[in-house]
């Protein structure tokens, strides 16, 4: 990927150091309890850091989600592809594999990652984005990690 940014909670930037480092390379921070007007920052200071060159990185579930768990999928990285008219690039890992959600010991391993297609917003809604996302990314998932998924796996192999 070329230079980034990455959108996160703005409570992330009240951390020593690592804050003080958020801040410095211009992250997008919002504040997640401001509803649509995090929404609007997402897409205003998403807009800036695309033009200034950077890609923007967004996790659309808000949070780590363990391997095989789903979280409703946000809109904000949707809508600012819709806004800027530029394409979304869906990515799917499996670091949740090694490093749990809350866990403060992270075990070695491979993580896997996997790039999406680009999706063209041309002539979509923020939703319709979203959706082509969420559905590469839950099928990706079900290639990467396969175990988490054991319904499907029995469906499959049955």
């Amino acid at each position: 990927f070329p230079p980034q940014v990455f959108v996160l909670k703005r409570s992330l930037l009240l951390i020593p150091f690592l804050g003080w480092a958020f801040a410095a390379v211009k992250m997008i921070s919002i504040d997640r309890k401001a509803g649509k007007n995090a929404l609007k920052q997402v897409e205003k200071q998403g807009i800036e850091r695309l033009r200034a060159g950077y890609w923007v990185i967004v996790f659309p579930e808000g949070t780590r989600t363990a391997p095989g768990e789903r979280r409703r999928f946000k809109t904000g990285g949707a809508l600012l592809a819709v806004s800027a008219g530029v394409p979304a690039v869906p990515v799917a890992h499996n670091a949740g594999e090694f490093w749990a959600r809350n866990a403060f010991v992270k075990k070695p391993g491979l993580i896997t990652v996997s790039i999406g297609p680009a999706i063209d917003p041309q002539g979509k809604t923020a939703e319709e984005v979203n959706a082509l996302a969420e559905q590469w990314i839950d099928a990706e998932m079900r290639k990467i990690s396969p175990h988490r998924y054991p319904a499907e796996a029995h469906a499959v192999a049955g």
